[in-house]
């Protein structure tokens, strides 16, 4: 019966604490993991920026090289993004990256585009409209419109 005594285990209170522990890691992690699921919300006119995409109204013709762009809707349209399909392959890229002469503050209402632009060997063009916004926190940020729903195709 000697031999029983000699053999020492963790305390309860030991114990205790590093179950605490454990679980205050575990419940920290597992919330800054949904944290990262969570978008926070862009708001431009007092709402969320995805519902403005239904307001934005634009027109593009794409003739001789020459694109050209119209806003003749009241939402500033910030950036394009030019999704330039070719061979059952695709690319997307900021319409800045084609021309230098995109307005630094996008296409404000009523405002048009003009450039001479060489999209390559490509089947198909769709235009996407990227509006700013800004965060609860007061942030800009900027959000692309869906491409399915907002994307514009030009004839190329």
């Amino acid at each position: 019966m000697e031999g029983y005594k000699t053999k020492r285990g963790v305390s309860p209170v030991i114990a205790t604490v590093l179950l605490i522990g454990i679980v205050i890691i575990l419940a920290l992690t597992i919330f800054l993991w949904f944290k990262n699921f969570t978008k926070e919300a862009v708001i431009k006119f007092d709402k969320n920026i995805e519902l403005v995409c239904d307001e934005v109204q634009f027109d593009a013709d794409y003739s001789d090289g020459t694109l050209t762009l119209s806003n003749y809707g009241n939402v500033p349209v910030f950036k394009i993004k030019v999704r330039v399909e070719s061979e059952g392959n695709y690319e997307t890229r900021d319409i800045t990256e084609f021309t230098d002469l995109w307005p630094k503050n996008g296409l404000t209402q009523g405002g048009s585009f003009s450039d001479i632009i060489d999209f390559g060997v490509a089947d198909r063009v769709v235009l996407i409209p990227v509006l700013v916004g800004k965060t609860e926190k007061g942030e800009k940020r900027t959000f692309t419109c869906d491409e399915n729903r907002y994307g514009y195709e030009i004839v190329i």
